[in-house]
């Protein structure tokens, strides 16, 4: 990592309590009749799951825009929030909770979710001393991801790999886990003060980033010996890439290993070695350099050279690319970054899968 690199992310770390006292405030209007629900919305912030980009996209984009980053506190605050909801309902419908969730009672936990995720940030957005316009622009860019997002989890749970095709996997991905990245970067921009068409660019290239790391997820699933993706058949884009190119019998053969994956540990093995076949790698490669490139032309257009632009750069790679191989410093053996580098084209991203 580069000293500039560093120094950016050093300037966006140090405005953590700054996120965690605006959302604090938050909680503290409360009226004293909520008093559970602002205990149990508090476990659910402190406990649930991170998201790696929670904070730090919206404020290198504020800074990349404009040099600084804390104006976009806010923004990183209804980001930090819809990330602990979405990844709480997240581990309620992947099967990850039973009784409990965070040390709560499943109930308990995803009303607070909901909370977390909708009333919490819209109040905080809505109190913002801002134009009542730019507010209630503000509002709408959240609304928007919050429910292109539900429409991608959505059809994550539904998608099946026989029916859907590489490029329906990838719309799936860009509302799955492009929204809310697409959603962080238009509102800081529009703290930032840009025209909306500037606005609409800097959307996009979170909905670029936000889809990538779909990518790296799954790349890090498949060399995780749990396969969480594999087990249930999630449609992902390497699968369906892997599953289309097949025909006849081989087809049938991989959708009856699909089908046994969640008990058999002898066809996920088989499966897994169908999605590392070099074509389809190649196809899977190929579609998510066109994404990076597109992630570094969008940069090049909209941020003037900056250590914080270096740094959204730096995330944007870190997007694509999974952990180096080699043992963890607990044991655990990381998964193998992928060498292909993307070339200076440039274009908006389509499956170039079979």
């Amino acid at each position: 990592m580069s000293s500039t690199t560093v120094r950016a992310d050093e300037a966006t770390a140090r405005l953590l309590p700054e996120v965690t006292a605006f959302i604090e405030r938050q909680l503290d209007d409360y009226p004293d009749a909520c008093g559970p629900l602002r205990t149990t919305v508090r476990k659910v912030i402190d406990r649930g799951r991170c998201e790696r980009n929670e904070t730090a996209l919206p404020l290198l984009t504020h800074a990349a825009i404009t040099g600084v980053p804390e104006p976009a506190v806010p923004v990183a605050a209804a980001h930090l929030l819809w990330w602990r909801a979405a990844n709480a309902f997240d581990d309620i419908a992947d099967g990850h909770a039973d009784a409990t969730l965070y040390g709560l009672g499943t109930g308990p936990a995803l009303m607070a979710a909901l909370e977390c995720g909708h009333g919490l940030p819209l109040r905080a957005l809505a109190a913002l001393d801002l134009p009542a316009a730019l507010r209630e622009s503000l509002i709408s860019d959240y609304l928007d991801g919050w429910t292109l997002t539900n429409d991608g989890r959505i059809r994550d749970l539904v998608n099946t790999v026989a029916t859907v095709d590489p490029q329906s996997v990838l719309t799936t991905y860009e509302h799955k886990g492009g929204s809310a990245y697409a959603m962080a970067c238009g509102m800081s921009a529009r703290i930032a003060g840009c025209a909306d068409a500037v606005t609409a660019a800097w959307r996009e290239f979170g909905y670029t980033v936000g889809t990538l790391l779909q990518f790296r997820i799954d790349e890090e699933d498949l060399r995780d010996e749990r396969a969480a993706e594999l087990r249930p058949g999630t449609a992902t884009y390497r699968l369906v890439c892997a599953v289309r190119r097949l025909t006849g019998t081989e087809r049938r053969r991989a959708l009856r290993l699909l089908a046994e994956a969640a008990d058999s540990p002898g066809s996920r093995a088989e499966i897994k070695a169908m999605l590392l076949d070099p074509a389809v790698q190649a196809a899977t490669l190929a579609t998510r350099d066109s994404l990076l490139r597109q992630a570094h032309d969008l940069l090049d257009r909209l941020a003037v050279p900056s250590d914080h632009t270096t740094a959204l750069r730096a995330l944007a790679d870190a997007a694509a690319r999974p952990a180096a191989v080699g043992p963890a410093a607990d044991g655990r053996t990381e998964g193998t970054a992928w060498a292909s580098r993307p070339s200076a084209a440039a274009g908006r991203p389509t499956s170039t899968a079979f």
